[in-house]
């Protein structure tokens, strides 16, 4: 052995642990750290009789927590940690050909997480979207942003069902809670020290602080081909710790605000639905979907018959065709904005009442639409209440304010009116409202509330005395 491995503890410079087991590496990195085996296991948090096994080669696949937490109390540097790795990787290989056949299958020692929802997208809605995001040449982060009642949940969901075959290591899905109701966003150092357990950690060697829980979850990732989805992330300062380093892994992120995409992440806002893709929706979720092709509006290509119900049968296609007409359908998905979760929430209403037809729920939409849309615990309402409660008290009075006035399309100069204050402070606040989907700008300068996010910011109070003022202010901006 050279002067140059003697020093480095028995381990060749060029490659460390070249040629040696990994018994034979954690013995002389634990005597050139001057350690008995007792005194590793004591600082890495181990027991001692697993110690004496891995060092006497005697576990095939030592677990990876174990391995990080011995490297770490042996103070290893990064080429040696490398090495660690890659022989303990290498075990099960090696005496592949002395295992028993009934014992050839691969045993973790972690059971492999498969925490993805049910898949309940609908077949034909959003497809193109589906696509890029599963696309195995899409970058390894992905976000999906865009309005409450986009369909980002459902989305992510979907892709990550068609992606999960290329993942063999499993499948997370953590809820980050950005715009639950009742629940505040979830920290991420709670969030880490949940996933850290799933993916093996036992909870007493889980790190106290953030920065050394995201490394151990870095650490722990860097050998496994996982699918993560995070949905509803608040902001960067919640997402940024839960993403991995390495490219082996791949991470699916739903948020109603735009958040700082690190590296070359790609980043899909979800719209409202094509008009054709929101008829679909609606007549697959209202249970009587139709092969028909209708005449009345061009854009409508199939619709629904939702008196009857669907066999397939072309007499009761034909008949179900008469009682609906496509105008009637549009008309509604319209009156829901275009907005998956309203298109949804329209469609259970109208299963839960069996005696209403279209025509009547499209009557009902015409007075109250949200007052309609509404099922359960869901409501788009609920929806947009909590994408404003997260909004600062400034961003909530321009919201507010931008509610009373009778359009929802205007220029900056209009806001700056509304708003009572300059466009440079006006163009702040709108930007702060684009950001967190609850504005839209279709041009430079220009700017619009979709119809429900109008509607509910209508019927938000204003500040105390703002609605006659913004009435004078409307009327100096020639809105009215």
């Amino acid at each position: 052995m050279s002067q140059a491995d003697e020093e480095n503890g028995g381990v060749g410079s060029m490659y460390p642990g070249a040629g040696m087991s990994m018994g034979e590496l954690l013995r002389t990195w634990r005597r050139r750290a001057l350690l008995t085996q007792e005194q590793l296991a004591e600082r890495a948090g181990l027991n001692v009789r697993t110690v004496r096994r891995l060092e006497n080669d005697g576990l095939l696949r030592p677990r990876t927590t174990s391995v990080l937490l011995l490297a770490k109390a042996l103070d290893l540097d990064g080429a040696e940690r490398a090495a660690l790795n890659a022989v303990a990787r290498d075990r099960p290989a090696d005496h592949a050909a002395h295992r028993p056949a009934d014992h050839a299958a691969d045993a973790r020692p972690w059971t492999v997480p498969r925490q993805l929802p049910a898949d309940v997208a609908v077949p034909g809605v959003r497809e193109r979207e589906a696509a890029f995001v599963a696309s195995r040449t899409t970058q390894a982060v992905v976000f999906v942003t865009g309005m409450a009642g986009t369909g980002k949940t459902v989305l992510a969901v979907h892709a990550a069902h068609r992606l999960a075959p290329h993942f063999p290591d499993g499948q997370l899905f953590v809820d980050l809670h950005g715009h639950a109701q009742a629940t505040a966003p979830v920290d991420p150092g709670d969030a880490l020290a949940r996933v850290l357990r799933t993916l093996g950690v036992p909870a007493e060697h889980v790190p106290w602080h953030l920065d050394d829980r995201a490394a151990l979850y870095r650490s722990v990732l860097a050998d496994r081909r996982l699918l993560i989805v995070l949905d509803d992330a608040a902001d960067e300062h919640q997402l940024h710790p839960l993403l991995p380093a390495t490219p082996g892994c791949r991470v699916i992120v739903t948020s109603r605000h735009r958040l700082t995409c690190p590296g070359d992440a790609r980043i899909l806002s979800l719209d409202t639905l094509p008009l054709t893709e929101a008829v679909s929706l609606f007549v697959r979720t209202a249970g009587c979907a139709l092969d028909a092709t209708f005449g009345g509006d061009p854009a409508v290509t199939s619709a629904c018959a939702l008196d009857a119900p669907s066999g397939g049968d072309p007499a009761v296609t034909s008949a179900c065709a008469s009682e609906t007409p496509p105008d009637v359908l549009a008309e509604i998905v319209r009156r829901c904005g275009l907005l998956p979760l309203a298109i949804r929430l329209a469609a259970a209403r109208l299963q839960a009442h069996p005696s209403w037809n279209a025509r009547h729920l499209l009557d009902r939409l015409t007075t109250d639409r949200l007052a309609e849309l509404a099922a359960g615990h869901q409501s788009v309402t609920g929806a947009l209440n909590r994408s404003y409660e997260r909004l600062p008290p400034d961003q909530q009075r321009a919201y507010r304010l931008l509610g009373a006035a009778p359009h929802s399309s205007f220029t900056l100069g209009t806001a700056a009116v509304l708003l009572n204050t300059t466009p440079a402070r006006a163009s702040r606040l709108l930007d702060h409202l684009v950001h967190a989907h609850l504005l839209q700008e279709p041009a430079p300068g220009r700017y619009r509330l979709h119809d429900l996010v109008h509607a509910h910011a209508s019927t938000l109070r204003p500040p105390h005395g703002a609605r006659p003022a913004v009435r004078v202010r409307c009327r100096t901006a020639s809105l009215t």
